[in-house]
């Protein structure tokens, strides 16, 4: 028999805590070819680093863009990151890419990973013979890819899967007057990059860096942007996708950073490019007009279904003389949810609150109302220094 004594166990799993880790899992879809035994075409494969090429028999020659972007994904994002590829034909289009049509290469890559995948990039190598009819100084395959792309992301939202997709500002003319400008559209999870890290293999345009950016993209927190200095240059070379250095196109910077484009830019006195911005194709007004923007209020939206989707046909007593939700039940559901945002996005978001009014019918309706609200980390996109001289000889005067 033991001395006397208090003796003390911990419980664990007793709080509800709802945890995430899905926040940089990538995926790629990329124009290419199938390589004997070891790489098929219109097939997904997970990946974990650079040594996953051999394994999948991929190299500079046979499959130059695929070699290009997973090589760039993980210089940016580290060996360890997941990614998710799925290599699809060469004379596919982005828009085919983008289809809602049950099969298409974007659908096909989220389901296959149950919509655990959250970051999207989609780029094409078309050949010396590709000659697409240049609209609004970009190639039109782009723009209605854009569009297509929203509407599989859309559709995803609504199945609590929500990505954000990054696609190539392909064949871009060099040119600004009638630019297509994504900050005119209506798509808040797709993203257009100009930013391209050279030519690939015999294709005839500058390929964008989306493997690059997409790799960048991966290692940030929702809140923060793919551009933040603070985290160093992007890339030591780099070109626009007019195939010009970005230097040589600075006088285009404003215009092409209004128009919502992401692109390599310069700082003075820093080595290397730094990215301009995390835009999205709408307009700065948009509450999401910024990838870090979107991506901060899925991942809320994630968390709040995992909270409340084990409360469904759950039983709920009311106040007998009223028929209000009881003030204890209210505060339950609140709580719940703040606690989960609260743990899963601390240093991601400035704030969060959740209300539940009483005075709801739960009885006819069945259905029970709760006001979220999200405040958002600020971002510090120009500083203002006076700076001036001081003769501190006047002040003993």
């Amino acid at each position: 028999m033991s001395l006397p004594n208090v003796n003390i166990t911990l419980g664990n799993g007793n709080i509800g805590t709802v945890t995430l880790s899905d926040d940089g899992i990538s995926g790629l879809i990329l124009s290419g070819k199938a390589v004997d035994t070891k790489l098929a075409l219109d097939k997904v494969y997970i990946l974990a680093g650079t040594s996953d090429l051999k394994k999948y028999g991929i190299t500079k020659d046979n499959n130059p863009l695929l070699y290009k972007d997973i090589m760039a994904f993980y210089t940016a994002a580290g060996d360890g990151a997941e990614l998710h590829l799925l290599v699809v034909d060469e004379d596919k289009t982005l828009t085919e890419i983008c289809a809602m049509d049950d099969g298409a290469p974007l659908r096909k890559l989220i389901d296959s990973a149950a919509g655990r995948i959250r970051l999207v990039g989609i780029n094409v190598n078309p050949g010396a013979d590709y000659e697409p009819e240049i609209t609004k100084c970009i190639d039109p395959d782009v723009v209605t890819a854009v569009t297509a792309a929203q509407q599989v992301a859309s559709n995803y939202l609504e199945k609590i899967a929500p990505f954000v997709v990054l696609l190539p500002a392909l064949a871009w003319s060099g040119e600004t007057t009638g630019l297509y400008q994504p900050r005119e559209g209506s798509q808040d999870s797709v993203s257009v990059v100009l930013a391209s890290d050279g030519k690939v293999g015999n294709g005839k345009f500058y390929s964008a860096a989306i493997g690059q950016v997409l790799g960048r993209l991966a290692t940030c927190a929702v809140n923060i942007s793919l551009a933040r200095v603070r985290d160093g240059s992007i890339a030591a070379e780099g070109w626009l996708t007019d195939g010009k250095k970005p230097e040589d196109d600075y006088s285009l910077w404003n215009t092409l950073h209004d128009a919502g484009y992401i692109f390599y830019r310069t700082f003075i006195g820093k080595n290397g490019y730094y990215l301009n911005d995390d835009p999205t194709a709408v307009a700065t007004t948009d509450d999401y007009h910024r990838l870090s923007l979107t991506r901060v209020i899925q991942k809320a939206l994630v968390i709040c279904y995992k909270t409340y989707i084990d409360e469904i046909m759950d039983s709920i007593s009311v106040d007998p003389e009223t028929g209000q939700i009881p003030t204890p039940m209210c505060k339950y559901y609140e709580q719940m949810l703040v606690r989960n945002i609260n743990v899963n996005m601390e240093g991601e978001i400035s704030g969060f609150t959740a209300y539940v009014d009483p005075k709801q019918d739960l009885i006819s309706t069945n259905k029970l109302n709760i006001q979220a609200k999200v405040v958002p980390t600020a971002l510090l996109k120009e500083i203002n220094v006076d700076l001036s001289f001081n003769n501190p000889y006047n002040k003993s005067k």
